[in-house]
């Protein structure tokens, strides 16, 4: 019987024991309670698992590999069994245990706040002081879109502290709105298999609930039915939508309802289409979400939560981040003057170029923003680059307005 693959819903993280290679092996479902650290032998077992071999492949490849000492089945069936009962393994145990916690969560009513606690204040009172501390620390009135009305803005969505300034810059320029609705874009870290996935629940943080407008959700989904996801799973853990709201919340308190939308992966298509309405099924969601932003006309504000390049060891590179900042810098710049220019196959045209190698988890999310935002142009508000020393790891995010 041939052994699963791997799951793809893992996140492998880079890291090291004993001044060796590993991998951290983190699960966004929870069957994983703690961050599992693979290395050694386990790694390159890892390696063999494509779901093609049975255990006796494994054993033969494995001996061959240590040049012809001896490895048990018993040994390779062991690793398995272990892989398997850790739910790393894509296997029938896995698949019963996600499908448990895929229904449970789908019958909630309400996206409960995922961070509170952890990347930002529980209590309402310190969350808002500590919003006040992030909104009031720019004070620049030099903002290249001051005194116009900005229909939408992309804001980053890494971790608060380390975009501190961005978050505030961005912020500060829709201040003024008075938004009934917001379209809520992000990237779907943990979206899998479907290029998007909708969620009816109305969504609550420390400062309270937001509604979300479920008769335009089902509307999208509907015309988007080959493309959206059947379940909302990924929306329970997500920081790209919950990390925007925030900061609305504390700007429009919630008289506004929201539209939460996220975007999958187009990373294996760059070579195959010049533009997300060309990917199957994608056209008539695209459509009825641009339709929908102009029926709501000024009422309607869409907030993008997307980071641009990841690079270093931490996301796969054998470079240290510092020796790749210059090309970051530039491929990023050509994102956003495509961007600005509402230019959608200029952007596309530079991710395929250079072959995604900068990681830009928000491609997918800015690609559909400019199919639905023309003829809007773009003003870069702030950018910047935050370096992770331990891990020699960057990550680029900017804010951007559109009016």
């Amino acid at each position: 019987m041939r052994v699963p693959r791997l799951r793809k819903d893992i996140e492998l993280i880079p890291a090291s024991f004993e001044g060796k290679r590993g991998l951290l092996a983190r699960d966004s479902l929870g069957l994983i309670p703690k961050p599992i650290l693979l290395h050694g032998e386990v790694l390159e077992f890892m390696g063999l698992i494509d779901g093609q071999r049975d255990a006796r492949d494994f054993q033969v490849e494995l001996i061959r590999r240590k040049g012809g000492v001896f490895v048990s089945l018993e040994y390779v069936e062991r690793l398995i069994e272990e892989m398997d009962s850790a739910h790393l393994l894509d296997s029938d145990r896995y698949r019963r245990e996600r499908e448990r916690i895929i229904d449970g969560y789908s019958r909630l009513e309400v996206r409960a706040s995922s961070l509170a606690g952890h990347s930002y204040p529980l209590d309402p009172g310190e969350l808002e002081k500590y919003l006040d501390a992030i909104l009031s620390s720019e004070t620049d009135s030099s903002l290249p879109i001051k005194g116009q009305k900005v229909r939408a803005v992309v804001a980053p969505h890494i971790d608060l502290k380390a975009g501190r300034r961005v978050y505030a810059r961005t912020y500060r320029a829709i201040q003024d709105s008075a938004p009934k609705k917001v379209f809520l874009l992000g990237t779907g870290h943990r979206l899998h298999d479907y290029f998007v996935s909708l969620t009816e629940k109305d969504f609550e943080t420390p400062l309270g609930m937001v509604n979300t407008d479920k008769d335009l959700v089902k509307k999208l989904r509907e015309a988007g039915n080959k493309v959206v996801a059947p379940h909302d799973m990924a929306h329970r853990s997500e920081h790209s939508l919950e990390l925007q709201l925030l900061f609305l919340q504390k700007l429009f308190g919630s008289s506004f309802s929201i539209i939460p939308v996220l975007f999958g992966s187009f990373h294996e298509l760059l070579a195959k289409v010049t533009r997300p309405s060309e990917i199957p099924g994608m056209d008539g969601f695209l459509e009825r979400l641009r339709l929908s932003l102009g029926e709501n006309g000024t009422g309607a504000l869409v907030v993008a939560g997307v980071d641009f390049s990841h690079v270093g060891p931490k996301f796969g590179h054998e470079q240290s981040a510092r020796f790749m900042l210059k090309d970051v810098r530039e491929h990023d710049q050509r994102l956003i003057d495509s961007l600005c220019r509402g230019d959608v196959d200029g952007f596309w045209a530079e991710s395929r170029k250079v072959e995604d190698r900068y990681h830009v988890c928000g491609f997918s999310t800015m690609a559909c923003l400019l199919e639905v935002l023309s003829p809007l142009r773009g003003f870069l508000i702030d950018y910047e680059i935050w370096q992770e020393a331990p891990t020699q790891s960057a990550v680029s995010f900017a804010g951007i307005a559109f009016n």
